[in-house]
């Protein structure tokens, strides 16, 4: 027997082989059912092969195959590709400080992946990797492009719409995302980002961004309908959220408080 049998059952060694037969990238417990109608066994087989250090978990009902030719079980799986498996057939894409990291934004190392999704908010640690599903509206699942990680299709925001996000949520401070806004702007779509600005259902994200945005220089034509967008209130917003104080000069066309 092939040594990295060792120590396994007739029944788990089925089970793997079935498995890297169909190419099976994710193993659910009804796909394990079918395997072995008695659910007892099918649900032993599970446990036993997981504390051999053969399947990991994801959650409930959801296992990842280590690799037969893993030397040791020594195998870590691709972050994105455990995203996906875990959000499954739910709408999601992998963003926040995740991909502020992978477009170049900022040089800033991410220790979790961030998992934006129609469905459900939690945390979980998977190969001692954090992972964090935020659940959003739908109206701000957009700007997706999807790329191929290991032949597996996983989603993630485009550049333009990380950008959005960035100035939705800019790492603990308003400088983070005006720091990075210049190298940016010479890396993406400006009108698509300024589409995506309108698109975006929080009118407190539209007036700081355009606000930056005039200040970077961008052409008052480019900005007319993202101004429009933001609607004829007087309601006054801090440029930076995370500094409560509301002192500085004010900005009426932007409706913005410099606050520092």
């Amino acid at each position: 027997m092939n040594n990295g049998y060792k120590n396994l059952s007739k029944d788990e060694v089925y089970l793997i082989s079935r498995v890297e037969f169909e190419k099976q990238k994710l193993i659910t417990t009804q796909f394990v059912q079918k395997l072995f109608p008695d659910k007892n066994k099918a649900s032993r087989v599970l446990v036993f092969l997981t504390q051999k250090g053969r399947l990991i978990r994801i959650e409930k009902g959801k296992y990842i195959l280590v690799p037969m030719k893993a030397p040791n079980q020594q195998w870590m799986p691709n972050e994105f590709v455990v995203a996906d498996l875990w959000m499954g057939d739910t709408p999601y894409y992998i963003g926040y400080f995740t991909m502020y990291n992978y477009w170049g934004f900022t040089e800033q190392i991410p220790r979790t992946i961030f998992i934006l999704n129609t469905a459900k908010s939690c945390k979980k640690e998977i190969c001692g990797i954090r992972y964090e599903a935020v659940k959003i509206d739908p109206g701000k699942y957009y700007g997706v492009e999807k790329i191929k990680v290991e032949d597996q299709e996983v989603c993630i925001s485009d550049k333009e719409r990380t950008l959005v996000d960035f100035a939705y949520n800019p790492l603990g401070s308003m400088r983070n995302f005006e720091s990075a806004l210049p190298d940016a702007l010479n890396n993406i779509d400006l009108e698509k980002f300024i589409r995506y600005l309108i698109k975006f259902p929080v009118v407190s994200v539209r007036k700081r961004a355009g606000y930056l945005l005039e200040k970077s220089g961008c052409q008052d034509k480019l900005l007319d309908p993202l101004r429009k967008s933001i609607g004829e209130k007087r309601v006054l917003v801090l440029l930076d959220p995370y500094n409560r104080s509301r002192q500085g000069k004010i900005n009426k066309e932007w409706k913005i408080i410099v606050n520092r």
